[in-house]
């Protein structure tokens, strides 16, 4: 080695010297030396809970509640629960996807496959926080039997998502969505779902639900919790927890009010479920067919609108509200009223001249392929008939044209039970808040198809008495009264749950 090169050499180790002391000084002050500064952060990890609305508690009712809630929540089985992998979308501004601004983008799209939470995953001060809108009854609090899921500790690192700021979220569960880094948030909130779940929807024949945000949700890359094993230390940045909701909505058939009656006699072969009317009359349900499924798109993220107005033959909803709650206001007959709607892809459009895809469309004779046989004994319990997707209407729409509900159709005995009888069919449109008359609030009377008028349209003064929205069960049943008129009882409950009135023959 020359000696220029040993020089340089000398000189070199002895500016290492020197300057290691001070590194190791710096250290003690800046995160830079750990690895986990904004430019390294391959010791940081994000953290998100996704939680399904759900209670243990089997919340029944006489007359849809109104509001986000309606009368509470039910807890769905696991085929309904279950979580396989969900889409983040983040992106910066404060009023949420709300903003008025057409020039917030998306910031990172993030898709995981989760898990279900585990005792060892849970910590109530890093993982957990509820919506403040949540209700309580009893002092029970119905959000305590949430079904929860995690995405684990995912790393940071190539996320496209800054340490020290502050995101908004949205969440897409078990569906594919196509969104990229630099969409407009004004156009990201207009994605539609073809479908809502896998499977025809008939009976319990559907599994891998599609779900998206219930609200806005904020995260903020700020105050990671410091873990320290044996050979690691990581940096964990918890997001607090995002509620998700369902895209469908349940629709079920409860055999309470009825006794199952088999009738061997080899001349009148009628099983079914059997309702007594005054006068000795008596009428034997032998299937359920739900008509008027909607069968377009939906929207991912759900919106409401305080009205519709026409101009030039058009509508158009007022004030949209993407991620916005159902309201009620005070109301001298119904105590409490909606005072908004649903919006659904279409609604707009349902002026009563154009015409959309419905799944088993209403008709004098229903088609069976989506009947549920009551023939058999069912049990006093209310089974799934089928689930819908999203479908509301304004209040100019006519519901012979539009709205989901359920025929009934059965044996009619006016002369007693052993008497002669005739088949009927009766129809009713699903209330989702319903409507008050002052006298038999839970009432509602199905009609004969002769009975149905073509232009009846929505209560105009009660907003979203009829029609599906997301995430709520319509549980339906038969009250064995009246005069040969069939009445319903229904009850709504955000699965959350809507129990739909009692049917009345």
């Amino acid at each position: 080695m020359s000696i220029r090169s040993k020089s340089i050499e000398f000189l070199l180790r002895t500016a290492a010297a020197m300057l290691l002391p001070l590194l190791a000084w710096s250290c003690q002050w800046d995160y830079d030396c750990d690895g986990i500064d904004s430019d390294n952060s391959s010791n940081q990890y994000i953290n998100v809970t996704i939680s399904v609305s759900a209670s243990e508690d089997r919340v029944t009712r006489a007359m849809p509640n109104g509001g986000e809630y309606g009368d509470g929540i039910e807890k769905g089985n696991n085929r309904e629960n279950e979580v396989k992998n969900v889409t983040l979308i983040f992106y910066k501004d404060n009023a949420g996807i709300n903003t008025t601004s057409d020039e917030t983008v998306v910031a990172s799209v993030l898709s995981y496959v989760v898990r279900p939470m585990t005792a060892n995953d849970w910590d109530e001060n890093k993982n957990h926080v509820h919506k403040n809108t949540e209700p309580t009854t009893n002092n029970n609090e119905y959000y305590g039997q949430e079904v929860l899921y995690t995405t684990g500790n995912q790393k940071l690192e190539g996320t496209l998502l800054e340490k020290g700021e502050t995101y908004k979220m949205l969440v897409v569960a078990n569906a594919v969505v196509d969104v990229q880094p630099g969409d407009l948030i004004k156009n990201v909130r207009e994605k539609i779902a073809r479908d809502v779940f896998t499977g025809t929807g008939k009976g319990t024949d559907a599994t891998y639900f599609v779900m998206a945000s219930e609200a806005d949700a904020e995260v903020a890359l700020s105050n990671p919790v410091e873990e320290t094993s044996t050979d690691k230390t990581e940096y964990i940045y918890y997001f607090d927890c995002v509620h998700i909701e369902r895209l469908a909505a349940r629709i079920d058939f409860s055999t309470d009010g009825g006794t199952y009656y088999d009738n061997e006699s080899a001349t009148d072969p009628v099983s079914g479920y059997k309702y007594i009317l005054t006068g000795n009359r008596a009428f034997v349900l032998t299937k359920v067919t739900p008509f008027n499924l909607y069968n377009e798109n939906e929207y991912l993220f759900k919106r409401v609108c305080t009205g519709y107005t026409s101009s030039e033959g058009s509508y158009t909803a007022n004030s949209i509200s993407y991620l916005g709650d159902e309201t009620t206001v005070a109301d001298a007959i119904l105590n409490k009223k909606a005072n908004n709607y649903v919006v659904d892809p279409h609604t707009t459009g349902k002026d009563n001249t154009n015409a959309f895809t419905y799944l088993s469309p209403i008709a004098a004779d229903m088609n069976n392929a989506y009947s549920y046989s009551t023939a058999t004994e069912q049990g006093d319990v209310a089974f799934t008939v089928c689930y819908a997707k999203e479908n509301t209407l304004m209040p100019t729409s006519y519901l012979k044209n539009y709205a989901t509900g359920i025929a009934f159709t059965g044996e009619y005995y006016p002369n007693g039970i052993d008497g002669t009888h005739e088949q009927r069919t009766y129809y009713h449109y699903i209330r989702h808040q319903g409507e008050k008359t002052g006298v038999n609030d839970d009432i509602y009377n199905a009609k004969q198809w002769n009975e149905l008028a073509a232009d009846e349209a929505s209560t105009a003064n009660t907003p979203m008495n009829i029609g599906i929205v997301r995430n709520n069960i319509y549980r339906i049943s038969i009250k064995g009264e009246g005069e040969g008129t069939l009445q319903v009882v229904v009850q709504e409950t955000k699965w959350r749950h809507v129990d739909n009135p009692t049917i009345y023959l």
